[in-house]
């Protein structure tokens, strides 16, 4: 798995491409932490990240607590690396990711992933994003849409599926931009195998250089 040394070692060569380098941190605060429709603590959540990219090479570490009884681990963390980019209305991103949970210790899974998105118009984008484990042969597709109410409230939702004997899932949600760092949102999350579970969040996120 690429760390974010890979992406600190492309500024080496200049000067002036060292400073190209930035780097970003920020945390979740949420009342429950679901992915693709399932849950994965019994309470709160807390999941804080930390990213650095230079001409669109990133590469981060996201972490969360997570429910033994549910997932088998106390901790999850995330490592990932990738690409992203946007040429007119198009963004697309690809990279990797690596799943890793602790206490006890499973070096879980990795995805292939790629996202895209396109501005519909200044207020509403759609999106999609494929999550391929090559170890599995899974699939997660799923597609999203986000609407600014104005420059403080968002709404959005996505829908997903994953195949080989998965689920499909989908999400409605609400956010509001306290100041340009400080954020709250509320998101319904249901499933085809799970019930449907609200989550109240509070995000924080600022730039370190």
């Amino acid at each position: 798995m690429k760390s974010s040394a890979l992406v600190l070692g492309l500024a080496l060569p200049s000067v002036a491409a060292a400073q190209e380098i930035s780097v970003s941190a920020g945390a979740t605060l949420a009342s429950r932490y679901v992915s693709n429709g399932v849950e994965q603590t019994t309470g709160a959540a807390f999941q804080p990240w930390v990213e650095a990219e230079i001409n669109g090479f990133y590469a981060g570490l996201w972490a969360s607590n997570t429910a033994t009884s549910i997932v088998g681990s106390k901790y999850e963390l995330d490592i990932y690396a990738g690409y992203r980019n946007e040429v007119g209305k198009l963004s697309y991103d690809f990279g990797y990711a690596r799943y890793y949970y602790h206490e006890p210790y499973s070096n879980c899974c990795g995805e292939f992933i790629l996202s895209m998105g396109y501005a519909v118009t200044d207020q509403l984008s759609l999106g999609t994003r494929f999550a391929f484990d090559p170890d599995t042969d899974v699939l997660n597709s799923r597609l999203t849409a986000d609407f600014a109410v104005n420059d403080k409230i968002g709404l959005s939702a996505s829908f997903g599926d994953i195949d080989h004997g998965g689920q499909e899932y989908w999400t409605v949600g609400a956010s509001y931009a306290i100041t340009d760092n400080f954020s709250v949102s509320g998101t319904w999350h249901d499933s085809t195998t799970n019930p449907g579970i609200f989550v109240l969040s509070v995000d924080t996120s600022f730039s370190l250089r």
